[in-house]
C-alpha cells in the first residue's frame, strides 16, 4: 500500500461527498432529493475507488478498484438526469420505458468492465509504471470506454440543458440555485477533459468534492428542496387570478404576473416572508396566519384604484413527499362588488318608490272614500258596493306593494278558499260581456291572499284583452296528489303561438301597442315567491291556457284553523 497526494485528496474528497450524502438524505421525501443522494453516493464510490486504486501496489488490486469505480461511474449520468427532470417539473419523463435504455446500458457496461480480460472492449491494455517513486496504472482504452464517455456526456448534457432551460424560464430567486448546481457539476467534467488531454496532474475524481459542496450550499443557503418544483407547475402564467405560493416557513416561493398586478408581489419578493411582502393588506396577512379565508372581500388600493379582492387559500401537502405549503388564489371581484352595490342602491330606490306610491295613493283614496260615504248618506247608489270593493282592493294592493318593497319580510301565507278568491277577483275586474266558469270544487290552498288575487285578476284581464269582450273563461283545478295541485285559467280566444309561450312571461313583453307587458310577468314573480311553476299552453277550445303547478293544498287541520 502506498500513500500519495492523490490518495489523500481522493480520501478527503470521499469523506466530504459522503457527508453531503448524509445531509441530502434528510430531505429524501422532497422532489429531486433521492436522485441527488444517488449522485453523491455514486460520486463517493467513484472517488473512494480511485483512492484505493492509487493506494494499491499490484496490477490486480488496481484493476479491481477501477472496476469498483464503475459502479459509481454508470450511476452518475442516470441520477443527474433524474434530478434535472424532477427539479424542473418533468417527472413524466421518468418512466420505466425512458429509463430502461440507460439502465440497460449501465448493466452492459458493468458486465463488460468485469469481463474485460476476455474481450478488451473497455481496456485494450493495462500495466504498472513506476514514476516519481509511485506505482501508477497505465492504460490504453478500448472502443466501449470511448462509447461510454460519449454516452455519459450526452446524458449529463441533457440534464444540464434541462437546468439551463429552467434557469432561463425561471424566477430570479432560483437563478442562484441553478447556477450553483450547473457550475458544481461542470468542475469535475472540465477536470476530466483536461486530464484526458494531459493538462492536469490531479485525478479529476477529487473534484467531485466541489460538486458535493455546491449541492450542500444550494440546499442550505438557497433552499434547493423548497416547494418550488411542485408549486411552480401549478402556477399558470396567463390566468387572471393572482397566485402566490408559500412554503411551510411562510416564505414566498413563487408568484404569477396577476399576483404582481393585484397584490404588488413580484419575483423580487421570492424568498421573503409573506407578512412582509403583503404588509399593505393587513387583513389578508391576519387571515393567512390564522389559516382562515376572509369572509368578505378585502379592500385595498391597487395602483391608484380601490379594488375588492376575494381570497382563497389551499394547503399543499403530499403524504408521499411530506411537502407542505400554501397556495393563495386572489380574484379581483371589484366589478361584482360594484354591481352588488348598484343592486342594493336600486333596491333602496325601489323601496322608496314603494313607500312613495303607497303614501301618494292613500291620500286620494281616502278622499274618494270620504265622498263615497257622503254620497251613500244622501242616496242609495246602485254601484256603491262595487266602488267600495274597488277601494278595498286598492288598499290591499298598496299593502302588497309595501310588502314587496320590504323584501326582508317573509311572505304571509294563509289557508284560502280557491273558488272564493277567484270569484272576488272576477268582481274586481272590468269584465264587459265576458263570462267565467269556476270549476275548482271545494279546494283550500296555502298562499298569500293578495298575491293569489292578483294572479286571478291579471289572468282574467289578459283573457278579456286577447280573447275579446265576450270571452268565455274557465277556471279549473287538477289534483296532483294529496299535497298539491295545478290551477289553470283558460279562454276561448286564438291562443298563443308555440314559439311565444315562454316569452309571454318576460317583463315588458306585449303584443298590444298600448300594453305594458307587466301582467303576466307579475304572475311569474308571484309564482316564484310561492314556489310554483307557471306555463302557457293551448287550451281544450284552442284558446290560451295558463297553468300554475305546485300549488300547496291545505291540510284538514289548516282548513279547520281557517
Amino acid at each position: 500500500m502506498q500513500v500519495t497526494p492523490s490518495v489523500v485528496l481522493s480520501t478527503l474528497s470521499t469523506v466530504v461527498i459522503l457527508g453531503v450524502a448524509v445531509f441530502t438524505w434528510r430531505y429524501r421525501f422532497r422532489p429531486g432529493a433521492i436522485p441527488l443522494f444517488a449522485f453523491t453516493i455514486a460520486a463517493a464510490v467513484w472517488t473512494g475507488g480511485n483512492a484505493l486504486q492509487d493506494a494499491s501496489t499490484t496490477l490486480t488490486g488496481k484493476l479491481f478498484w477501477v472496476n469498483v469505480q464503475y459502479f459509481g461511474i454508470v450511476v452518475i449520468p442516470i441520477s443527474w438526469f433524474a434530478f434535472a427532470c424532477e427539479y424542473t417539473g418533468h417527472d413524466e419523463w421518468l418512466t420505466r420505458r425512458s429509463l430502461s435504455i440507460p439502465v440497460l446500458y449501465a448493466s452492459v457496461t458493468l458486465v463488460l468492465v468485469w469481463t474485460n480480460p476476455v474481450h478488451h472492449l473497455v481496456r485494450a491494455s493495462s500495466k504498472l509504471v513506476f514514476t516519481g517513486g509511485v506505482l501508477r496504472l497505465d492504460r490504453t482504452f478500448g472502443p466501449w470506454f470511448w462509447l461510454s464517455v460519449v454516452y455519459s456526456n450526452v446524458v449529463d448534457g441533457l440534464g444540464t440543458l434541462l437546468l439551463l432551460r429552467g434557469l432561463i424560464r425561471g424566477r430570479r430567486f432560483f437563478y442562484e440555485q441553478a447556477i450553483v448546481l450547473i457550475v458544481g457539476t461542470m468542475v469535475p467534467w472540465s477536470a476530466t477533459v483536461l486530464s484526458y488531454n494531459g493538462l492536469l496532474d490531479i485525478d479529476p475524481e477529487v473534484f467531485f468534492a466541489v460538486t458535493a459542496i455546491a449541492f450542500a450550499y444550494a440546499i442550505w443557503h438557497h433552499g434547493l428542496f423548497d416547494l418550488v418544483p411542485v408549486g411552480r407547475s401549478t402556477v399558470v402564467e396567463e390566468i387572471a387570478d393572482g397566485v402566490v405560493v408559500m412554503d411551510d416557513t411562510d416564505r414566498v416561493v413563487d408568484t404569477n404576473p396577476a399576483a404582481t398586478r393585484l397584490l404588488g408581489v413580484s419575483s423580487a419578493d421570492i424568498g421573503r416572508r409573506f407578512g412582509d411582502v403583503c404588509a399593505a393588506f393587513p387583513k389578508l396577512v391576519d387571515s393567512y396566519h390564522a389559516r382562515r379565508d376572509p369572509e368578505e372581500p378585502i379592500v385595498g388600493d391597487v395602483g391608484s384604484e380601490r379594488r375588492y379582492l376575494d381570497i382563497h387559500s389551499s394547503e399543499l401537502s403530499d403524504s408521499g413527499t411530506k411537502l407542505s405549503g400554501t397556495v393563495l388564489i386572489v380574484r379581483d371581484v371589484t366589478e361584482f362588488e360594484r354591481q352588488n352595490r348598484d343592486v342594493e342602491r336600486q333596491n333602496e330606490r325601489l323601496e322608496r318608490v314603494g313607500h312613495t306610491i303607497a303614501h301618494d295613493l292613500r291620500n286620494p283614496l281616502n278622499i274618494a272614500k270620504g265622498y263615497l260615504d257622503l254620497e251613500r248618506s244622501n242616496g242609495d247608489g246602485e254601484y256603491f258596493d262595487n266602488v267600495e270593493r274597488a277601494h278595498d282592493r286598492m288598499e290591499e294592493i298598496i299593502d302588497d306593494v309595501l310588502s314587496m318593497a320590504r323584501h326582508d319580510q317573509p311572505e304571509r301565507f294563509e289557508t284560502l278558499d280557491l273558488a272564493r278568491i277567484a270569484e272576488r277577483a272576477w268582481e274586481n275586474v272590468e269584465t264587459k260581456s265576458a263570462i267565467v266558469s269556476i270549476e275548482v270544487g271545494t279546494v283550500f290552498v296555502r298562499a298569500n291572499e293578495g298575491q293569489l288575487s292578483s294572479v286571478f285578476e291579471n289572468l282574467f284581464r289578459n283573457a278579456i284583452e286577447h280573447a275579446g269582450p265576450t270571452a268565455a273563461i274557465e277556471v279549473g283545478w287538477i289534483e296532483n296528489g294529496r299535497t298539491s295541485g295545478t290551477l289553470y285559467v283558460e279562454d276561448d280566444g286564438d291562443g298563443i303561438p308555440p314559439t311565444e309561450r315562454t316569452r309571454v312571461f318576460e317583463h315588458g313583453y306585449s303584443t298590444r301597442a298600448d300594453g305594458t307587458g307587466a301582467g303576466l310577468s307579475i304572475i311569474a314573480d308571484i309564482a316564484e315567491r310561492h314556489g310554483w311553476e307557471v306555463s302557457a299552453t293551448a287550451g281544450d277550445q284552442h284558446g290560451a291556457r295558463f297553468q300554475i303547478s305546485g300549488v300547496q293544498v291545505a291540510t284538514p287541520k289548516q282548513e279547520l284553523d281557517r
